[in-house]
């Protein structure tokens, strides 16, 4: 297609034009667009996006460029593709999940309590013997006893401080399998301290969810409001960010919240459409927003913490200096990866980068079904975000294409967006690469069924192809039914069903020697009765998040103990030691 018919397409979706204040308009309703002569988004722009729509399962994209003028905030949008399989269009009201840009409202919303004590607005008293609220302050300070706060070290129990949960300096690695769809963020708190650290208290970066899963109660236990009202009264409000939420019901009750895919181009359900579950991933992951809201919050971010059009400070100066200085090293050289991006730092909440030499504060976010992402550039007057209702990992494509364009900078953006070696894939047929000669097997694969436990994961039941144990019988039928809708059962494989971020875990034995008691264990989502319109069943795969994890399991005459997995965390693999020993996380089996 010509760039002139990319354009009118890109009007036709959505029309660009000045719009300035009327007599009855309030100050925050002066938002100039920009105008179509001097669009940021260009047609070069705009066949990027439909690119991705074509060839890539993109079903929507909306995209937000801001700059200031003054009190004016010059805000131009575009959108591309649907919001809905009945062909709703996307537009600048499409709502979609933030992911891990809604960390930046956690960390800004302790930012606000901790100004609030500091300057005797707080409404609960601290715990006794503590006389201030601060980055430094101790989380076990917080929350005394152990009741609710212990790790598995005890100095890191006593040293680990507000910033340190924040700025994912912990030791604690990932952990994404840690945590189920019923979990409050005290009842997975109280599991920490079986988690093992992968490093030690400050030793090294690592992106970690589940402390800002906890934090939340932080705002919480002393607001005396909800983390999610704290937010709302304190940040969406004074914004006039309307159509923000954490609940899916809000979101939906504007008649704009997006549907959402899968990377592998089908639909699936909201994550977080159930309250417990929205209220557990609220502070790292749980923001629902549209372009209209995104780009009153990053002209806010753009402006230091103060709302630009009524000239009043959301966040206070101490705490945007904060939340925005890198404190951890996230990627100390990673030209090999991306040549235009400089060392990553670590705030809280906030990456701080360099693209081509420009300073930019950043960051994306991704949960099953939405990708998002946000670029600040403060010494250029410029932010852009991409919000997409797929988990396909294209959010930075147009922005960084848009930041390249509207500063003349030497970089190629393409058509053609690398998905990475850790992306999820489709799972039509299962992977048996790893399944060898096992017919000399000297333990049958049903020793292995069973029940197993763990003090920080709970509980996981896997069935072999032929299971019927009793009274998880009814279980094992609806398991093995769920993967057998996907492509035939494995006779070396087991089989488990979870409430996790993956519904489904396979077990495969590796048939490699005569170890009878290795296998690969592997994470998908399985949709056994597809989702929307297309009701065939489909499989998608969380290697990005969850990698296909080497176990061991130990055996004491002919009974199975347990089972190690290895390699889940990015923490040194021991290379000594028994498989407990080894193992990065232990089951142990019950039955």
């Amino acid at each position: 297609m010509r760039a002139a018919s990319f354009l009118a397409t890109l009007l036709a979706i959505f029309p660009l034009s000045f719009s300035s204040a009327s007599p009855h308009s309030s100050p925050r309703d002066n938002v100039e667009l920009a105008s179509r002569s001097a669009s940021i988004i260009t047609p070069e722009i705009s066949a990027l996006a439909e690119s991705l729509i074509a060839d890539y399962n993109v079903p929507g994209i909306s995209v937000g460029v801001v700059r200031l003028n003054g009190s004016s905030v010059i805000t131009e949008y575009g959108a591309w593709g649907n919001r809905t399989e009945d062909g709703d269009l996307a537009d600048s009201q499409m709502i979609t999940g933030l992911g891990s840009c809604s960390k930046a409202f956690l960390t800004s919303a302790i930012g606000i309590l901790i100004d609030d004590f500091a300057n005797g607005r707080n409404v609960t008293a601290l715990p006794h013997g503590l006389d201030t609220l601060s980055w430094d302050t101790k989380v076990q300070a917080l929350f005394p006893g152990d009741s609710v706060w212990k790790l598995e070290d005890n100095w890191a129990t006593e040293k680990t401080n507000i910033a340190d949960m924040l700025s994912m300096a912990t030791g604690v690695t990932s952990n994404q399998f840690v945590y189920t769809r019923n979990d409050t963020p005290v009842s997975l708190a109280q599991r920490f301290r079986y988690i093992k650290p992968g490093f030690e208290l400050r030793e090294q970066w690592d992106y970690t969810n589940i402390f800002y899963f906890f934090a939340t109660q932080i705002v919480t236990q002393y607001s005396g409001k909800t983390f999610q009202e704290f937010v709302k009264e304190r940040i969406f409000n004074p914004l006039n960010m309307t159509s923000t939420t954490y609940s899916t019901q809000e979101a939906n009750s504007t008649g704009h919240l997006s549907q959402s895919w899968a990377f592998v181009g089908r639909r699936i359900p909201i994550i977080i459409d159930d309250p417990v579950t929205s209220n557990l991933v609220a502070g790292a992951g749980g923001t629902l927003s549209n372009a209209v809201d995104m780009s009153k919050w990053a002209a806010t971010v753009l402006n230091g913490g103060v709302d630009p059009v009524m000239n009043k400070t959301i966040i206070p100066q101490s705490a945007f200096a904060e939340t925005t200085t890198a404190r951890m090293i996230q990627a100390g050289n990673v030209t090999a990866e991306d040549e235009t991006v400089s060392i990553i730092g670590y705030g809280l909440g906030w990456q701080r980068n360099s693209f081509l030499g420009h300073d930019v504060i950043t960051h994306d976010g991704g949960i099953p079904g939405f990708v998002a992402s946000l670029f600040v550039l403060p010494d250029d007057n410029l932010a852009v975000f991409a919000l997409l209702n797929t988990d396909a990992p294209f959010q930075e494509v147009i922005p960084k294409a848009i930041i390249s364009s509207v500063l003349g900078l030497n970089a190629t953006t393409t058509s053609t967006p690398s998905t990475g070696a850790g992306s999820r894939r489709s799972l039509s047929a299962r992977d048996t690469s790893t399944s060898g000669n096992c017919t000399q097997s000297s333990t049958a694969l049903e020793k292995f069924a069973g029940d197993y436990t763990s003090p920080a994961y709970g509980n996981l039941t896997f069935c072999a192809p032929t299971s019927t144990n009793g009274s998880a019988s009814a279980y094992c039928n609806s398991t093995l039914a769920d993967f057998a809708s996907i492509g035939p059962l494995d006779s070396n494989t087991l089989y488990a069903s979870t409430n996790r971020i993956a519904t489904h875990v396979s077990m495969q034995r590796t048939c490699a020697g005569s170890d009878d008691g290795a296998f690969i264990v592997t994470f998908q989502s399985i949709y056994a009765n597809g989702y929307g319109r297309n009701t065939t069943a489909f499989s998608e795969a969380f290697s990005s998040e969850l990698p296909p994890t080497h176990v061991e399991c130990i055996m004491e005459g002919s009974n199975v103990t347990g089972c190690g997995w290895l390699d889940i965390e990015v923490s040194p693999i021991k290379s000594t030691g028994t498989p407990e020993e080894r193992a990065q996380i232990w089951w142990t089996k019950r039955s």
